[in-house]
């Protein structure tokens, strides 16, 4: 008998696993630098590397824009830093998936996780519309059974409403999930809601912070079984 049937299907309960999407399942990183570098080329300013803005990349256009600000020492006002978000996102939305790629075993976890039965879903902080594109263009939407963003719902992670509404929405039970991401964010969003949280380390920030918040840390997707997500589910579940 194998896991599923030994635990939640013998309940009808049908396990999830919410994923992130920047820094988890995508390295959207190559196309959010390019929309911070074509921002920065209308007002003048020196390109960014990649790496350096890697970290910043799951945090959203605002957040980059000030931090390239900072590395430049140059003032950035509240006025500017809009028009600067309006010109991110639309040279965004239309180059979303030009270097962006699923992480290397992230479709094959999927696979492995949808024929053990699970049921898939995104939660994510990019908006709704735009999360839906990205995985529009990487052929990958149909695999969800919900794809949230910070939009959908009247608060955004690490509040739970809105991991719990993703889960929800995808038609599951909080008992039988697990929250897969690559910041404090997605760690403090599952915390927050009771259930378990797998920390993949190759994200884009995970820090100590999320390190010690996470009930488990995986290096690759290799790692990342049905086997494993039902257990860590059935030890949220016991207060374990």
């Amino acid at each position: 008998m194998s896991a599923l049937q030994s635990t939640d299907f013998k309940h009808g309960i049908r396990p999830i696993a919410v994923f992130d999407l920047d820094g988890t399942l995508v390295d959207t990183a190559p196309d959010l630098t390019a929309s911070l570098n074509h921002c920065l080329h209308l007002h003048g300013m020196a390109p960014v590397c990649i790496e350096t803005v890697r970290p910043f990349a799951g945090h959203g256009s605002r957040a980059m824009l000030r931090a390239a600000y900072g590395w430049a020492n140059t003032e950035l006002p509240e006025d500017m830093l809009e028009r600067h978000v309006e010109n991110f996102l639309t040279y965004y939305e239309a180059n979303i998936a030009v270097g962006s790629t699923a992480f290397p075993g992230a479709v094959e976890a999927l696979d492995r996780l949808s024929q053990a039965g699970f049921t898939l879903a995104v939660c994510t902080n990019k908006s709704e519309r735009l999360a839906k594109v990205l995985l529009d263009s990487l052929g990958l939407s149909t695999r969800f059974a919900a794809i949230c963003g910070y939009d959908s719902f009247p608060a955004r992670k690490p509040d739970p409403r809105h991991l719990g509404g993703t889960i929800a929405q995808a038609g599951a039970e909080h008992s039988s999930s697990v929250m897969i991401g690559d910041t404090v964010t997605d760690m403090e969003a599952a915390r927050n809601l009771g259930i378990a949280s797998v920390l993949m380390s190759f994200g884009y920030d995970a820090n100590e912070q999320a390190r010690a918040m996470a009930t488990k840390i995986l290096p690759t997707y290799d790692d990342l079984t049905a086997k494993l997500l039902l257990e860590l589910m059935d030890s949220a579940g016991s207060g374990s």
